[in-house]
């Protein structure tokens, strides 16, 4: 009863707080902890790191094809059999040994210095690596709000079990009045009867704020891969008001009456078009396209390398400076033709660019709805607090009165016991209502793109 109450006061507090709302409410510790745990176990999150290593390891794969490349070759060969001819004044020789010997041991150097293809295969790996990065970002601004979400609907169920619970010893006090008088023969056997259902009704209630409360906790623990019954550190009653409180006025979508400073929906949107990393993993995947289509483009143009070889030939093997050879130059190779195949990708690379537009187009439209919606929650949420502040006031002064009244033999149970419900909805709500700005205030941030 002593927490019930001291929350109910301190949401008073919050009511005032709401009239002044900031724009974005504090975030307790202990969610602070278990995003942080969630997303080092998430297995999306751990699967999208996987693939930003990928995407890593793939640039520095690009860059090494530009570095020059130094091989050791070793061959060894022989040969049976073979055409021999015979020369006058020259004797006799094996055609198929020609050109062959029997050690062949060189360094092989080669280096593209003039490969435009190759230049821009880099520059795509990159733009892969920063779409990779942008797609992690994304995972974890989901999980995060999903995290947000699942604790502060179970930190609301809790609060939420005990009303009820409050409300069963309530009915339970009526329910023993009740039986006194009806055994002095000043209350009716009705009353005793209705004073039951009353406690029947409470106890039904607890139990499906209790069955609400666990769905919570289980979908709460399952977001950080704990058992289902691990304990939550929930807010406590006297943390509420500093988790919602002060700022300026809100309560206006346009950002536009009294006073609010929620921005215009324009220049959040502004916002969340810069922040949110899908569209950063949509931009910088349409930068690799366009690198694409430059890499498949440059196989029309020609490209240089150096290449060079030290090494020894000889019929036996012993490294000799008499059997050794150094050669060098430079290769040009220019791709006349290719079966019109170079053409076919550049036009596979524009059909993808055409593809991504329109899946950006799309992105766009559906972040900014996401906006609009949150931000119509966010404001919604601070008028139910106002709405069900009011509603307790008038609950808890209409059960004091027909307290009083019943207590003096001037009302029915009946009428007691309504004016208990009335007021035991109207604590529950307004808990709701609280928990409800701070899921709104988590939505909101995620439609701007903010942890």
């Amino acid at each position: 009863m002593k927490r019930t109450t001291l929350l109910l006061c301190l949401i008073v507090t919050v009511f005032v707080a709401s009239s002044s709302f900031a724009q974005r409410t504090a975030v307790p510790d202990a969610l602070k902890s278990y995003i942080e745990t969630a997303l080092s176990q998430n297995p999306d999150v751990m699967a999208t790191r996987a693939r930003w290593k990928n995407a890593d390891a793939k640039v520095d794969e690009s860059n090494a094809a530009l570095i020059p490349h130094l091989d050791f070759v070793s061959r060894f060969t022989q040969y049976s059999g073979g055409r021999t001819v015979t020369l006058p004044n020259v004797g006799s020789f094996n055609t198929t040994g020609l050109g062959i010997v029997p050690w062949d041991n060189k360094f092989e150097f080669v280096w593209p210095i003039g490969n435009y293809a190759l230049w821009q295969s880099t520059d795509v790996s990159k733009a892969l690596r920063d779409a990779s990065t942008a797609e992690v970002s994304a995972k974890e601004l989901l999980v995060t709000y999903q995290v947000s979400e699942a604790y502060y609907n179970y930190a609301k169920a809790s609060e939420l079990v005990s009303i009820r619970e409050n409300a069963v010893t309530l009915a339970l006090e009526n329910l023993k009045m009740a039986q006194a008088l009806f055994s002095n023969d000043k209350a009716p056997k009705n009353d005793v009867l209705r004073a039951e259902v009353g406690v029947a009704a409470a106890q039904g209630d607890v139990l499906t704020a209790k069955n609400i409360a666990q769905l919570a906790k289980t979908n709460f623990n399952n977001l950080l891969k704990r058992n289902y019954d691990s304990e939550i550190n929930i807010p406590k009653a006297e943390d509420l008001s500093a988790l919602v409180g002060g700022g300026t006025d809100m309560a206006s979508t346009d950002g536009r009456q009294f006073g609010s400073t929620l921005p215009l929906l324009s220049e959040d949107a502004d916002k969340a078009f810069a922040s949110r990393p899908e569209l950063i993993q949509l931009m910088r995947t349409e930068q690799a396209l366009q690198g694409v289509k430059r890499a498949n483009w440059g196989d029309f143009l020609p490209s240089i390398s150096l290449f060079a070889s030290y090494g020894w030939q000889e019929t036996t093997l012993k490294f000799s400076s008499d059997a050794d050879l150094l050669l060098g130059g430079v290769q040009l190779q220019w791709n006349f033709f290719s079966g019109f195949g170079t053409t076919a990708k550049v036009h596979e690379a524009e059909a993808q660019l055409e593809e991504l537009r329109y899946q950006t187009e799309a992105a766009s439209n559906g972040i900014k709805l996401e906006l609009e919606s949150a931000r119509l929650d966010k404001v919604n949420a601070v008028e139910r607090i106002s709405i069900a502040h009011k509603q307790l006031n008038s609950a808890d002064e209409n059960y004091r009165i027909v307290k009083l009244q019943y207590d003096n033999g001037m009302t029915t149970l009946i009428t007691l016991l309504d004016a208990q419900t009335t007021l035991a909805n109207a604590k529950a709500n307004l808990t709701t209502s609280t928990f409800d700005v701070m899921i709104a205030d988590a939505k909101y941030k995620k439609a701007l793109g903010l942890r």
